[in-house]
C-alpha cells in the first residue's frame, strides 16, 4: 500500500521545516510527499526546496487551501493519502498506526486518530477525538467516489468534504491515540478568519444535510406516489 503525504503551503516559513520533519520521521515513511505551494510570499517555498527529492514541490497562485489540497491529490500516486498542515506535525508512528488499521479493514475509507493542540512554550491541552484532516488516512478511491474539495471555499476546506462524503456512505473508524498535533499561533486561519470559516462551515454542513435528507426520501413514481429509492 503506498501512502502519499500533502502539505499545503501559505506563509508558513517559521514551522514548515518542523512539519516536514515530522513526515520524514515517520516509523513508517511515506512514499511520496508533495508540498503545494499556494502563492507565498515569505520565502516559505525556498526553504521546502531544499528537501528535494526527498519531498515534491510544487507552486502556483493563491487560490485557497481547497485547489492546494486537489493539487497535491492530482499530482500524488499513493493508494493512500494523508495530509499535514505546514504548521502542525504528527506522532512519529501515525502512518504505521493507521496503515494497520486499513490493511485489516478492507471495508473502511478512512482512519483517524485524536489530535492534541499546544501553543507557544509548548503547551499541552487534552487530546480531542473530532474528525481533522491531519489525524486522517483515507484511500484515494474515497476522493474517486465522493469528489475533491470544493474550490469555491477559500478557507472551510475539510468540514463540507467530510459531511458531504459521510451523507455518501463514507466509513471511518477513530483510533484512541494521539497522532497528531496542532500547533496554536496568532496567524492561524482559524484565528484570523474564524468568522469565513465558520460560515463556510455552515453552508457545507447544510448542503450535506440537504443531501441526505434527498437520499433519504421516498422518489416519486410516475404515478405521483412516493415510493422507495433504490
Amino acid at each position: 500500500m503506498r501512502i502519499s503525504v500533502i502539505v499545503p503551503l501559505y506563509n508558513t516559513r517559521a514551522y514548515i521545516a518542523d512539519a516536514i520533519d515530522s513526515i520524514l520521521a515517520q516509523t513508517r515513511p511515506p512514499d511520496d510527499v508533495v508540498v503545494v505551494d499556494d502563492g507565498s510570499t515569505d520565502g516559505s517555498p525556498d526553504l521546502v526546496a531544499g528537501y528535494a527529492p526527498r519531498v515534491r514541490l510544487f507552486r502556483q497562485a493563491h487560490a485557497g487551501s481547497a485547489t492546494a489540497l486537489n493539487r497535491g491529490i492530482v499530482e500524488t500516486t499513493g493508494e493512500t493519502i494523508a495530509f499535514l498542515d505546514a504548521d502542525d506535525l504528527w506522532e512519529r508512528d501515525k502512518l504505521k498506526l493507521q496503515e494497520t488499521v486499513l490493511h485489516a479493514e478492507p471495508e473502511t475509507d478512512c482512519v483517524f486518530g485524536l489530535v492534541q493542540q499546544f501553543g507557544q512554550g509548548k503547551i499541552r491541552r487534552e487530546p480531542q477525538r473530532g474528525v481533522s484532516r491531519i489525524s486522517m488516512l483515507i484511500r484515494r478511491t474515497a476522493f474517486e467516489r465522493f469528489g475533491l474539495f470544493d474550490t469555491t471555499l477559500r478557507v472551510a476546506d475539510f468540514v463540507p468534504w467530510y459531511a458531504h462524503a459521510v451523507a455518501m456512505g463514507l466509513k471511518m473508524r477513530m483510533v484512541e491515540r494521539v497522532v497528531a498535533h496542532r500547533r496554536l499561533h496568532d496567524t492561524n486561519s482559524g484565528i484570523t478568519r474564524r468568522g469565513e470559516q465558520q460560515q463556510e462551515s455552515l453552508l457545507g454542513l447544510k448542503q450535506a444535510l440537504d443531501l441526505r435528507r434527498r437520499r433519504s426520501s421516498p422518489a416519486p413514481s410516475e404515478d405521483g406516489k412516493a415510493r422507495d429509492r433504490d
